[in-house]
């Protein structure tokens, strides 16, 4: 993405004020600062990665996903003991999406969860939703798995034993 000279000297100066605004990062917004100001097209094009976009169609995929996490952790919840005695809980937790390659999707179930309140039962563990490992074609045949079951938020051992499974 080109930018214009007045859009890069608007952009240098919000790094300069973040570079008063937030000292303790301000090597990192003055190097920002530079590689917009000098036109740095490699490292420009870094910068304008941090612009995420996600289509509709991508944002519901996420919430199905975490819908479907959700129905897996209640459903689990109803188990009698010796069904929830046969499965991990940390199974059915929902451990988010890869930061290296799925940035925009773990941005998103951030989101989500800080600043909309939504799946507050969710664990964010220490790597606040990061699995460190691609995850979404995996949900996406748990996904199919799932919308497969007659009673999707009161699932059997042996609904959610398939779903883990895809």
């Amino acid at each position: 993405m080109d930018m214009t000279p007045a859009q890069r000297l608007i952009l240098s100066n919000q790094y300069q004020l973040m570079c008063h605004l937030d000292p303790s990062n301000g090597e990192k917004y003055r190097r920002l600062q530079t590689i917009i100001e000098r036109g740095y097209a490699l490292q420009m094009a870094e910068v304008i990665s941090q612009f995420e976009a996600l289509c509709e169609t991508q944002c519901r995929e996420v919430i199905d996903i975490m819908e479907m996490h959700h129905a897996m952790q209640a459903s689990y919840h109803l188990l009698d003991d010796t069904n929830q005695a046969a499965l991990s809980p940390r199974r059915v937790q929902f451990w988010g999406f890869d930061a290296a390659t799925e940035g925009a999707l773990v941005h998103y179930v951030r989101f989500l969860v800080d600043t909309e309140g939504l799946y507050p039962q969710f664990d964010q563990g220490e790597h606040c939703f990061n699995s460190q490992m691609p995850m979404r074609d995996k949900y996406r045949r748990m996904l199919d798995v799932w919308r497969q079951c007659p009673r999707q938020f009161h699932l059997s051992l042996t609904e959610i034993e398939k779903i883990l499974a895809a």
